[in-house]
C-alpha cells in the first residue's frame, strides 16, 4: 500500500506551529530553528497546494485549510506517541506468591533467587516462609512441600529427595578428635523437636540399630540443629541439598563421608492447583525449579570424599587436620 503523504517532518512543523500560534514557539518545541520551521510549513502547502498560514508583518493566523487541517493532525500525532509508548514499555509483571518451609528457603532457594529474577523478569515473586504451608484456594499460588505425598487435589513435581548426612564445623572435629562410629551416640548430637527420630533411623541405617542420641541437644525448629553445628555445639543431621554451600566452602563437614545418605523416600515439591499449570508464570517457576534441581543434582557433593595419593579415601576438612575423621573399631 502506498501512503500519498507529505514528508512527516512537515506535517510535524505545521502541527507545532498552529497549535502553538506561531514559528518561534514550535521551533523551541522541535528543537530546531524558526527559520527552519517556516521552510517546513512553506513546503507542506506546496506539496497540498493550499496555504495554511495567512503572514502579515507581525501576525500568523491560520486559514480554513489550516483550521480543518490542525485537529486532524494534533490527534494523529498523539495516537503515534501513545502507540510507540504502549510498545516501549516494559510488559506489566505479574504477582505470583509461593509458600516454602524456611529451611528450604534460606539453605536452597534464596541463593538461586536471583537467577530467576534475571531470567523472568515479568514475575514478581511474593516468597513467604513458614512451617504450615497455607491454603492454596486463599491467595497463594504455589508452595514448596515437603514429604511423601501424595497430597489429593494438587498437581505436584519432584524437585529432589532428602538425603540426611552428619555435619559439624571443622572446628568440632578439631576439639573432640577423631569419631568412633559405634560411640557416635554418645556424641553431642543435636535434636529438631520436629523430627526426634533422625537419628534413631540413621544409626539403624548404618547398621547400629537400636542406638539413639544419649546427652542429645534439643531445638524447636528443623533450621537450628544445622547452625548449632556451624558453631561447633555438635554434629547435626542435615538434608545435604540444603547445606551444599556450607559444606563446599567447609563451614560445615561431614565426618563420615563414606557412609551414604539416609533417604526415607521423603522429599521437595513444588505444588499448586491443577487449573493454574497452564499460568505463565506457574510455568516458568516450575521449569525454573526443575532447571535448578538437575543442576544442583549434576554436581558432585560438597561433602564428597576423594581419594588419597595412597588410595584411602579422604575428606578435605580431614587432611587440613591432619587426622582421619573416622576411628573404626579394631578387628579381634
Amino acid at each position: 500500500m502506498h501512503r500519498r503523504l507529505p514528508p512527516l517532518n512537515a506535517l510535524r512543523a505545521f502541527e507545532a506551529a498552529a497549535r502553538l500560534g506561531g514559528f518561534a514557539a514550535a521551533s523551541s518545541e522541535l528543537g530546531v530553528t524558526a527559520g527552519a520551521i517556516s521552510q517546513q510549513v512553506q513546503l507542506l502547502e506546496a506539496r497540498l497546494n493550499r496555504l495554511l498560514f495567512e503572514r502579515g508583518p507581525r501576525s500568523l493566523r491560520l486559514t480554513a485549510e489550516g483550521h480543518a487541517l490542525l485537529p486532524v493532525l494534533t490527534e494523529a500525532l498523539d495516537n503515534v506517541e501513545i502507540g510507540l509508548a504502549r510498545v516501549l514499555s516494559p510488559p506489566p509483571r505479574v504477582v505470583l506468591s509461593v509458600f516454602a518451609q524456611t529451611s528450604f528457603a534460606l539453605g536452597w532457594l534464596l541463593p538461586r533467587l536471583p537467577r530467576f529474577q534475571q531470567a523472568h523478569a515479568e514475575v514478581e515473586l511474593h516468597l513467604s516462609t513458614g512451617v504450615e504451608a497455607p491454603n492454596l484456594r486463599e491467595g497463594t499460588e504455589a508452595v514448596i512441600l515437603h514429604g511423601r505425598g501424595p497430597w489429593p487435589g494438587l498437581a505436584t513435581h519432584l524437585l529432589f529427595p532428602d538425603r540426611l548426612v552428619p555435619v559439624c564445623s571443622p572446628h568440632w572435629i578439631s576439639a573432640h578428635g577423631p569419631i568412633e562410629l559405634r560411640r557416635l551416640a554418645d556424641a553431642a548430637l543435636l535434636v529438631s523437636d520436629t523430627a526426634p527420630t533422625d537419628w534413631e533411623e540413621w544409626f539403624a541405617h548404618v547398621g547400629l540399630r537400636g542406638n539413639r542420641p544419649q546427652r542429645p541437644l534439643h531445638f524447636g525448629s528443623s533450621l537450628l540443629p544445622p547452625q548449632a553445628a556451624l558453631h561447633g555445639l555438635g554434629l547435626a543431621l542435615a538434608d545435604r541439598s540444603l547445606v551444599a554451600a556450607e559444606l563446599a566452602a567447609g563451614r560445615l563437614v561431614n565426618p563420615l563421608p563414606m557412609l551414604p545418605p539416609l533417604q526415607r523416600g521423603t522429599g521437595w515439591h513444588l505444588a499448586h492447583l491443577p487449573v493454574r499449570g497452564n499460568e505463565p508464570a506457574i510455568r516458568a517457576l516450575r521449569d525454573w525449579l526443575l532447571e535448578e534441581a538437575a543442576l544442583a543434582s549434576a554436581e558432585p557433593p560438597g561433602d564428597a570424599a576423594r581419594p588419597s595419593r595412597h588410595g584411602a579415601a579422604t575428606h578435605p576438612a580431614s587432611a587440613a587436620h591432619g587426622r582421619s575423621m573416622i576411628e573404626t573399631p579394631a578387628k579381634h
